[in-house]
């Protein structure tokens, strides 16, 4: 009996080489071919060959089905990255959108609390600058007043003894009038000069208008009542009456 052993081939080509290996070997029995043993041997070795076959049809099946396998969840997974990768870009997206949105938010706030800052600080100056303008503003009465009653008493009236009380009473009216002229100076009440200035709506209140060919048309000619003003703020327009051109 020949006995045939095989000795673990690795893959399907080493046994196909194991059994071209025992076709040579039976030939070099001269094993006849009705005989008993050939018979056995070569349907041993077709059984072999075709068992051979279908094992390496199998791997190979089994590897493509598994390389398909594998290709399919690449593609998944890269079609799941995909997606993860566009919502972070939406996500993005919207965070830069939202930021740039704070941004703008938070440079208005800071602009308009720079307003309002700048604003109360005027506010501050302007009612320290122009606190006295109502009580100024009432004693340009008085100061009015006072020089009516000095220009009242001629000043013939002045010079003889016979009008010493008169005299001295002018002199009391003239002093108290300089004095408030001075106390108006230290808080910054001035008297604005209006007489032959060109007329300004914006400090002056025209009355009336005369012709006069002395002076350029629109000039102030007569003031009726002097203007004052606190600082730069004009708190009376001076009332004047104006020139104009005269007529042929």
């Amino acid at each position: 009996h020949l006995v045939v052993r095989q000795q673990g081939p690795s893959s399907s080509s080493s046994f196909l080489r194991y059994s071209t290996a025992i076709r040579h070997t039976t030939n070099n029995f001269a094993v006849s071919g009705t005989s008993r043993r050939g018979i056995f041997i070569r349907a041993s070795l077709y059984e072999a060959e075709k068992g051979s076959a279908e094992t390496e049809k199998k791997t190979e099946d089994s590897e493509t089905d598994a390389t398909e396998e594998e290709k399919a969840e690449v593609e998944q997974l890269q079609e799941q990255l995909f997606i993860q990768v566009d919502q972070l870009h939406e996500q993005l997206q919207t965070a830069e959108e939202s930021a740039a949105d704070f941004k703008e938010k938070y440079a208005r706030s800071l602009a308009e609390m720079e307003n309002i800052r700048q604003r109360a600080q005027r506010d501050v100056q302007n009612a320290n600058k122009f606190a006295v303008q109502g009580f100024a503003k009432a004693l340009l009465d008085v100061a009015d007043n006072l020089e009516r009653a000095t220009k009242a008493v001629p000043e013939e009236k002045l010079s003889g003894d016979e009008n010493a009380h008169l005299k001295a009473l002018h002199d009391g009216v003239v002093l108290t009038e300089k004095t408030l002229h001075e106390i108006f100076e230290k808080h910054h009440v001035v008297k604005m000069n209006a007489l032959n200035e060109k007329f300004d709506p914006n400090i002056h209140e025209g009355m009336f208008e005369f012709e006069c060919a002395e002076r350029e048309p629109g000039t102030v000619g007569q003031v009726i009542q002097e203007g004052w003003k606190l600082h730069e703020r004009v708190i009376r327009p001076a009332r004047v009456g104006t020139t104009k051109k005269p007529s042929a």
